[in-house]
């Protein structure tokens, strides 16, 4: 019995005859599948990357301002960051700038304007993302910046990615000017 079992093995394991219709039809889902995740997970990721950019250069484009912004300034930082990230997604953005005031001995609200899905800061917001933020001087003020963007994904995606907007938090301290201001333009 022993010596029939392995004739037979040996006799299998040599025998390179087979199926080519049935390999593809075992591993072509396989292949199709695992081509189709690498490229939405890479667009997912070069998404993200793209947002975080965004962020940074808005960010950077208020810190170099020496001005008061506008609604209008702030309308045409949503445009930048459609423009930056390339997507037909909705877009939020929330500028907030906070000083460390020497009286309170924490971080306080001057100012905080949105467009999109945000909400102005509150002071309970800013005390819940006060581990993120960088210890300041007295009197010292940070501009922060946050984006939220929705991903359209191009294939269905949500065993992999969770929720399908993404969010970005950059900080920055003014540059040229002593603080960032905000204008109401008068009627």
């Amino acid at each position: 019995m022993l010596t029939f079992l392995r004739t037979h093995l040996r006799r299998f394991s040599r025998n390179t005859e087979g199926s080519m219709s049935l390999e593809v039809l075992i591993f072509a889902p396989l292949l199709f599948g695992t081509i189709t995740a690498t490229f939405a997970m890479h667009d997912a990721f070069r998404f993200k990357d793209l947002n975080s950019k965004a962020t940074y250069a808005i960010s950077d484009a208020l810190a170099r301002e020496t001005d008061a912004i506008t609604p209008d300034y702030l309308d045409g930082m949503v445009k930048a960051l459609a423009f930056l990230t390339k997507s037909e997604s909705a877009y939020s953005l929330r500028v907030s700038v906070v000083q460390q005031d020497p009286v309170q001995e924490k971080l306080v609200i001057d100012w905080s304007r949105t467009r999109g899905v945000f909400e102005e800061m509150t002071q309970a917001d800013l005390d819940d993302m006060a581990e993120k933020i960088p210890t300041l001087v007295d009197n010292e003020r940070l501009i922060l910046v946050e984006t939220h963007t929705e991903y359209a994904a191009p294939f269905d995606l949500s065993k992999y990615v969770t929720g399908e907007t993404f969010y970005n938090f950059v900080f920055a301290r003014p540059r040229f000017a002593p603080q960032l201001l905000w204008e109401e333009p008068s009627v």
